[in-house]
């Protein structure tokens, strides 16, 4: 049996609760920190988080609160989920306060963040070693996985990522139930920057579906914002195999072909001709590929590593190009070899 800890979620969304019902389905004791105060009564008092996961009933073991310090005092480990562009602001809490954490072992930080710093572009992994440095083990979960079929208990497999293998199969026990299965790899780098990528390509995808160009269009973007994933992940240092695994190409068909995700139907709502507030209005909830965008536009340009959807996608939100202007410059862009 496994041994039972007291974990910390940092964050109130619909992944962060999931994360937290998940864990608190395997007997884990568990403290969810949110920042607002209504959904931290209702999780207490009604066991649901009816804005961001109606329906669901969460577990009675699960507690919240609206103190961060309050929630990881006499933790062992904390996942960090919320938005990128809170990421660092909530970590440098969690930094003021680690003296708070389980003295009698290392603290654990997984953060289940999809994206990159803003401003810097730089992997979240960077984020966390500046602030926290070798004070705490740390990972990174991700992989295809929606909130509201994990909470539900459904099947699925996620990788959970590290530079500390020796304590990588500790971590992802963590997760580990008769539901999901979890992998572990030591490519931390990989594993981040496809949940990033990944983003943006759907809701490339989305645009392709908004316009209705068909089944054949969608599978080209996806197979082809695949090799923009694997040539920014390989100027980065990361593994190619990773890719092609959980965290890669995983996660990329689930965004770019389910409705649930928020990306997808960012992408769709362009493609129809919204306007982006109305369509980020509409869905009530962070689309963190529209500032991945931006960040791995950047990103490419500075390591000189071509990627033309994700520059497409880029001025379709940031510079106002057209969405069918777009797919016309991709289809004229020079012929050449797959």
């Amino acid at each position: 049996m496994k041994n039972q800890l007291v974990l910390t979620v940092l964050g109130g969304g619909a992944w962060g609760t999931a994360i937290a019902a998940w864990l608190s389905q395997s007997h884990h004791e568990v403290r969810q920190w949110c920042r607002c105060a209504q959904t931290v009564d209702e999780i207490n008092r009604s066991h649901t988080n009816s804005r961001y996961l109606p329906g669901v009933a969460l577990p009675r073991n699960l507690t919240a609160c609206t103190s961060l310090a309050e929630s990881i005092a006499n933790s062992s480990g904390i996942v960090l989920v919320v938005p990128s562009h809170a990421f660092e602001a909530v970590l440098i809490e969690v930094s003021k306060n680690l003296p708070l954490m389980n003295t009698a072992c290392k603290p654990v930080i997984v953060w289940g963040t999809k994206g990159l710093a803003p401003d810097s572009g730089q992997l979240l992994d960077s984020v966390v070693e500046h602030h926290l440095g070798t004070r705490v083990y740390s990972a990174v979960l991700s992989g295809p996985s929606f909130a509201k079929e994990i909470a539900a208990g459904l099947p699925a497999a996620l990788v959970v990522g590290s530079k500390a293998a020796s304590e990588l199969e500790n971590i992802a026990n963590w997760f580990r139930n008769d539901a999901i299965r979890i992998y572990t790899s030591t490519d931390i780098v990989g594993v981040q920057l496809g949940g990033a990528v990944k983003n943006v390509i759907a809701i490339a995808a989305g645009i392709s579906d908004g316009l209705e160009l068909g089944a054949n269009a969608r599978s080209a973007l996806i197979t082809r914002g695949l090799a923009e994933m694997r040539r920014l992940n390989k100027a980065m240092g990361g593994s190619d195999e990773t890719l092609m695994g959980l965290a890669g190409v995983g996660d990329l068909i689930l965004t770019c072909s389910d409705n649930q995700s928020r990306n997808r139907r960012t992408g769709i709502g362009l493609g129809q001709g919204k306007k982006l507030e109305f369509i980020l209005n509409e869905i009530e909830q962070e689309a963190e590929g529209v500032r991945t965008a931006k960040e791995l536009h950047q990103l490419g340009s500075k390591l000189n590593v071509e990627m033309p959807i994700t520059a497409r996608v880029y001025r379709i939100l940031f510079e106002e190009l057209s969405a069918m202007e777009a797919v016309k410059e991709l289809l004229a862009r020079d012929p050449r070899q797959e």
